[in-house]
């Protein structure tokens, strides 16, 4: 071999090695770079999204078991309107000293007496009350609020509900007013809107027998709903059609939010208890929640 042979080789071998030593170039270090930008970004908006949907769902759910407590609540109370038994101090009860309800609310939902309670105008809340002989054989009669001293002896119990703002929260509240001698206390927060129609019966056939419990003689299936502003008065031994004295059952829609701002995004629509789609700006998220109570003991009891 020449020694001129012998340099072209010793030559081409390390221009080979500077080659196969040489880093990476700047365009692969930009596309690795860019590559994990992205890979890190989409591991950033899962992590988050899966945050937020968790916060989501969780403010879903107590404002559904908020919802339920609400309603099983008022169900409770409601639905023993006018409940009466045998041998009761009371000779008699009217229709509307049973019920009441009031579309925009009560100017005085603490008014002493059941009767006093009027209704407020303008737009509002629906508010309405009920009352019971809350006595049973070896149970004390309490009222919405666990309460009983105030309740007076005949064991009659007159709770209210209504919308109201928490002092506490800030927030609007399903509120109770008692009367077993404390004042009004919040039942559920967040409870924003309360819709309240009522169940009109067919009307039936007056008794000529003495009535000493006087929801008056209407029966068979529920034929309309109405608002309380829709609602006739009616008096002991009296049937106008549409009136206080046809309501068998009560339909209630409680409009629910959470307690802060749990939407994706704002303005999140909603149908509220008026049926109509809306939405707001607070990123609250909203449902109507609806039941239907039914009056057992609107039935006519003859005296003995």
């Amino acid at each position: 071999m020449h020694a001129g042979e012998g340099g072209a080789m010793r030559m081409d071998r390390l221009r080979h090695d500077r080659r196969r030593q040489a880093g990476r170039s700047l365009v692969e270090i930009m596309v690795a770079l860019a590559i994990a930008a992205v890979i890190l970004a989409a591991i950033l908006i899962t992590v988050s999204g899966t945050g937020l949907s968790g916060r989501r769902y969780d403010a879903q759910a107590r404002l559904n078991d908020e919802g339920q407590v609400a309603l099983s609540l008022m169900n409770r109370h409601l639905r023993m309107a006018g409940f009466w038994i045998p041998g009761s101090p009371v000779q008699s009860l009217d229709s509307e000293d049973m019920l009441r309800g009031c579309r925009n609310g009560f100017n005085n939902p603490t008014a002493a007496n059941f009767a006093n309670l009027s209704c407020a105008s303008g737009a509002g809340n629906d508010a309405i009350a009920v009352r019971y002989d809350g006595r049973q054989p070896g149970i004390t009669p309490t009222d919405c609020l666990g309460a009983s001293a105030g309740i007076p002896a005949d064991g009659w119990v007159d709770n209210r509900f209504y919308i109201a703002q928490s002092p506490s929260t800030g927030n609007p509240a399903l509120y109770c007013r008692g009367n077993g001698g404390g004042g009004p206390e919040a039942l559920v927060d967040n409870v924003e809107a309360m819709r309240i129609q009522y169940g009109i019966a067919a009307q039936g056939t007056l008794s000529d027998d003495p009535v000493v419990f006087d929801p008056p003689a209407y029966g068979g299936r529920t034929v309309r709903y109405l608002n309380a502003d829709s609602i006739a008065s009616c008096a002991s031994g009296s049937t106008p059609a549409n009136s206080w004295c046809a309501v068998t059952s009560i339909r209630v829609c409680l409009l629910m939010r959470t307690e802060d701002g749990a939407a994706d995004e704002p303005n999140t629509p909603y149908i509220d208890c008026d049926g109509n789609t809306t939405s707001q700006a607070d990123r609250r998220i909203r449902r109507a929640m609806v039941t239907t109570i039914s009056l057992r003991n609107r039935t006519s009891v003859s005296a003995p």
